[in-house]
């Protein structure tokens, strides 16, 4: 049963780049399979980690809402029903199967290596342009139809997860076929550079330096090769430099109050100083899942901004747009779970989990992904792979 859980959890996750139909209906498949494998003792003597998902996955479907019940709430609350998965996960007895995790987790790398690669050469083929993009703080074009920053985030994390699961690599080809992907993977995210997702993977390694499996004359330089290793890829990576000096240019204009209406970062503090100031007026009940716009915009006109309606964009902040949706409560519940999660993480020693968990937490400061299909569904997915990750997690529930 938990085979089946494993493949379509990550199949829902894969076909998001192609058809986010498939992808649904994989969650919905997901879900039923967690639902048929929910231990009934968890179900009896619930453990409070059990009560604190439900209800801030509640908080989200419900709390959110100013009850209109409008064709954007509607549409929000639908997306965001996978949530309810959360809940699920700790109510299920884990069984590990290590060789088919390892197999699906190297399937799904190895077809964010030819959708990474495929971008990569697009990128290529129109090197001269493509680069003056990146410096304009455009992204780069993906064949892919998530977002770039929830395709930067998605590539992340399948990266770290490829990388704590490589040891466990039963031939020698699977190892190598694995550790060919993960380097690929790798670089097409620094190529593609979405700052979001590079600086998720690099927060999230450190945690795996204890269990990356490398060569005996290698291991006593793990903490160099975090160093060493982006640095190669800043030298070599054109669109990556291109990227770090239009992200200086970006924070040298805030500082200096320069116009931010071309600059990426620019707009994001711009919003996040509304969002801010819009949450002060209505701390506990927010303006609901539909006002965020209208809150946002309203807050922009009494900042009287410069910026042109165009370049008024919403908070890219999960932490605020979940404080303009639904109140500093909600908020405050959700960012109580991430740390709860963290604790119970680190005292099982679930270094892939610790890694992933960082990655999730940190790209949240910016970009509001749980607002999209994509973000829910990597968000869900990474957390099912990391709990269900090693045999030692085994009794993992039981502990809370």
């Amino acid at each position: 049963m938990m085979k089946a859980a494993v493949t379509t959890a990550a199949l829902s996750l894969c076909a998001l780049h192609f058809s986010p139909a498939l992808s649904s209906l994989s969650m919905l498949v997901f879900f039923a399979v967690l639902l048929a494998s929910i231990n009934i003792e968890s179900i009896l003597a619930p453990k409070p980690f059990v009560f604190l998902s439900l209800f801030w996955c509640l908080s989200q479907l419900i709390i959110q809402t100013d009850f209109s019940f409008d064709a954007e709430t509607n549409r929000k609350l639908l997306l965001r029903l996978p949530l309810l998965l959360l809940p699920l996960i700790w109510c299920v007895k884990p069984l590990v199967f290590r060789k088919y995790f390892f197999s699906v987790i190297l399937i799904a790398g190895l077809l964010h290596t030819w959708i990474g690669g495929a971008s990569v050469l697009n990128y290529l083929a129109h090197y001269r342009f493509l680069n003056q993009m990146v410096l304009e703080s455009k992204p780069l074009p993906l064949y892919s139809s998530v977002y770039h920053i929830e395709f930067s985030l998605i590539l992340a994390v399948v990266s770290l997860l490829q990388l704590s699961w490589l040891r466990y690599a039963s031939e020698a080809w699977q190892r190598w076929l694995m550790a060919v992907s993960i380097v690929f993977n790798i670089v097409c995210l620094h190529v593609l550079s979405a700052r979001t997702g590079m600086l998720a993977f690099w927060l999230g390694m450190p945690f795996l330096l204890g269990e990356m499996d490398l060569p005996t004359w290698l291991r006593g330089y793990k903490k160099w090769l975090l160093l060493l290793i982006p640095v190669l890829l800043v030298f070599s990576i054109p669109s990556l430099r291109n990227r770090i000096i239009n992200t200086i240019d970006d924070i040298t204009a805030v500082k200096q109050n320069a116009n931010l209406s071309d600059k990426s970062f620019g707009r994001r503090w711009e919003a996040w100083k509304v969002a801010a100031a819009m949450i002060s007026k209505q701390p506990l009940t927010g303006y609901g899942i539909s006002g965020v716009e209208s809150a946002m915009q309203t807050g922009f006109e009494k900042k009287d901004s410069y910026l042109h309606v165009t370049d008024r964009i919403q908070p890219h902040n999960q932490f605020l747009e979940l404080a303009l949706q639904s109140g500093l409560i909600t908020t405050f519940l959700f960012v109580f779970w991430l740390i709860v999660l963290f604790v119970q993480l680190r005292r099982k020693a679930n270094y892939v989990g610790l890694a992933v968990l960082t990655a999730l937490f940190i790209s949240m400061f910016f970009e509001s992904y749980l607002e999209r299909q994509s973000g829910v569904a990597i968000f869900v997915v990474a957390l099912f792979f990391v709990l269900f990750a090693e045999k030692k997690e085994e009794h993992f529930l039981k502990s809370i």
